[in-house]
């Protein structure tokens, strides 16, 4: 999605970015807003730290991935857009692989290809079950959306959840994900909005006073194991080594910070000229002690929207309280914890 967990700033800070992200076009997110079928909803805001309330951003997804290769261009690294790789081998001191008519060699592969990595599966690390995946993700921009400013917007219905947020101006970005098992027949926007969307009230009105821009997109998989990220002179990062179910916006989190922490193994490795399996195995480790509260929260909230008849009286019943029950959660999710 397009939404930046407060909990990236240190990242962003270290990569030297932080200032040029606000420079781009964006919304300050400072809350959660969740509501049930019904359109009862609750508010939870960021809490306050240091006498300041963090914030996220709502920004484009394509304009932090410009952002960041261009960061990475000017620290030296060789950049090759519009380019397919089209072969890659393992040799006996590391890996070669054509791009374009070029061929490359280097020590170390990094596949970080996204969750259809081609690399992982080219190098036999994606297993059949993963394609079993029950849940469908969709994808489109709104614009003229009132009552979001300043949130992260989840919207629950039968089968699935949307997620909404403002990305500067008026323009706003929809995420939702269904149940396979749930569609039937024909698959368009009008029936998806229909059959789904249009069954939460509060969505509903936001989409009646909103505009549609472009086309849908949809992605599978949605929710996914993680892989075996790493082998002789090998390391999977972000989605391609599965690392998170993108559930609660942590999803830039985990890509970078996964990428951090290999880049630490790396270092370690490059300075003992040794790069086995074993020795970069530390990615994972570090990935799993970094990473494991987040993730089993994270399964919890996934359990709790698939069984909805859990979570509907616990918004009901949060929404007349002055202390929701479900600000413990949100101050974990962006690192108040």
């Amino acid at each position: 999605g397009d939404f930046l967990n407060p909990i990236n700033w240190p990242i962003f800070e270290e990569l030297g970015v932080a200032g040029e992200l606000l420079s781009l076009e964006h919304e300050e997110v400072t809350a959660f807003r969740i509501s049930a079928c019904s359109g009862r909803e609750i508010a939870i805001h960021f809490p306050f730290q240091n006498g300041q309330r963090p914030f996220g951003l709502g920004l484009s997804r394509s304009h932090l991935d410009d952002l960041l290769l261009r960061r990475a261009a000017k620290e030296g690294a060789k950049v090759r857009q519009g380019q397919r790789v089209t072969d890659l081998r393992r040799e006996r001191n590391g890996w070669t692989m054509t791009v374009g008519r070029d061929r490359l060699r280097s020590t170390v592969l990094i596949g970080a290809d996204g969750r259809n990595s081609w690399v992982a599966h080219r190098l036999g690390l994606a297993r059949r079950e993963e394609n079993g995946c029950s849940s469908l993700a969709f994808q489109l921009r709104l614009r003229g959306v009132e009552g979001i400013r300043g949130e992260v917007q989840i919207h629950l219905f039968p089968g699935g959840y949307a997620g909404v947020i403002g990305l500067g101006g008026d323009a706003a970005n929809l995420c939702f994900t269904v149940e396979r098992s749930r569609i039937k027949g024909e698959l368009s926007r009008a029936t998806l909005f229909d059959n789904f969307l249009h069954k939460n009230l509060r969505l509903r009105e936001l989409l009646r006073r909103s505009e549609i821009v472009g086309k849908i997109s949809s992605a599978y998989p949605v929710y996914f194991s993680p892989r075996h990220p790493y082998g002789d002179g090998l390391l999977l990062v972000g989605d391609a080594a599965r690392v998170t179910e993108p559930v609660t916006g942590e999803g830039v989190y985990f890509a970078l910070k996964s990428g951090e922490l290999a880049a630490k193994s790396l270092e370690i490795a490059f300075s003992k000229g040794n790069f086995s399996a074993r020795e970069l195995s530390s990615s994972q480790l570090l990935c799993q002690r970094a990473f494991s509260p987040r993730q089993r929260v994270n399964g919890m909230i996934r359990a709790l929207i698939r069984h909805s008849f859990i979570l509907h009286p616990l918004i009901h019943l949060s929404s007349k309280t002055s202390a929701p029950l479900f600000r413990p959660i949100v101050n974990f999710i962006v690192g108040q914890n």
